[in-house]
């Protein structure tokens, strides 16, 4: 494997050496990485735990049953998620200088917000008993479906993120931290539209649930601003 890394950069181009070190690595670097196997398998195993918290909401939000609100297992999958990315993407010793903003990356973010004020949307028009004017069964497959199909954008959306972070630029990573934030408030928005009767609901009882809601919606939004860092 370093004889193959050998002949790679013994291929580079004259005065092109900057370019394979940023892509490649420095040689050192790629060395310990080649030579030292625990380092690739805590990569995956930090990999795979990333992905479970964001396949299970996914799993959930799909499977759309629920024996009770499951607002514990959400916030864990979140922190949980939120601390192994800002973890395993940590700033380096050998940055020096600030690489430029990812392109694309504040679309992308600013695409997730959008689907996240839809969440909020859709729990308003729960709140508000939005039932009244159109009949329960239109709000609810209405509801379902705009939430089951952004859950899933937004878990594609967080893999995506993961590898770009792993490949390129470590912030990144606020793109997996964003997508999780988001299908965790999007199972959570389902779990309340299945949980309740819609012809009988009681006033106050969205209370307890829009402050758990915002308390988790800050603290993954922190989690993001962190992240971008």
């Amino acid at each position: 494997m370093l004889a193959d890394y050998e002949a790679l950069f013994s291929e580079r181009l004259p005065g092109n050496d900057d370019a394979w070190i940023q892509d490649l690595g420095e040689p050192l670097e790629a060395a310990r990485l080649l030579t030292e196997p625990k380092v690739y398998r805590r990569w995956l195993a930090a990999f795979g735990l990333m992905a479970f918290c964001l396949l299970l909401p996914e799993y959930l939000l799909l499977r759309a049953r629920f024996n009770q609100y499951p607002l514990g297992l959400m916030s864990i999958l979140l922190a949980a998620g939120t601390a192994i990315a800002l973890i395993c993407f940590r700033p380096q010793r050998k940055e020096t200088a600030r690489a430029p903003f990812p392109k694309g990356l504040c679309l992308m973010l600013s695409i997730l917000l959008l689907i996240m004020a839809a969440a909020a949307a859709v729990l308003a028009g729960l709140i508000t008993g939005i039932w009244e004017l159109l009949p329960p069964a239109w709000y609810g497959r209405i509801a379902y479906w705009t939430m089951g199909i952004s859950g899933t954008a937004v878990a594609v959306t967080g893999l995506f993120g993961l590898v770009k972070a792993r490949m390129s630029d470590r912030r990144w990573r606020t793109l997996y931290i964003m997508g999780l934030l988001v299908l965790v408030e999007c199972v959570l928005v389902i779990a309340n539209l299945v949980s309740m009767d819609l012809g009988s609901t009681t006033s106050g009882w969205w209370v307890s649930r829009a402050v758990s809601l915002s308390t988790i919606g800050l603290a993954g939004l922190a989690g993001a601003g962190v992240s971008l860092c």
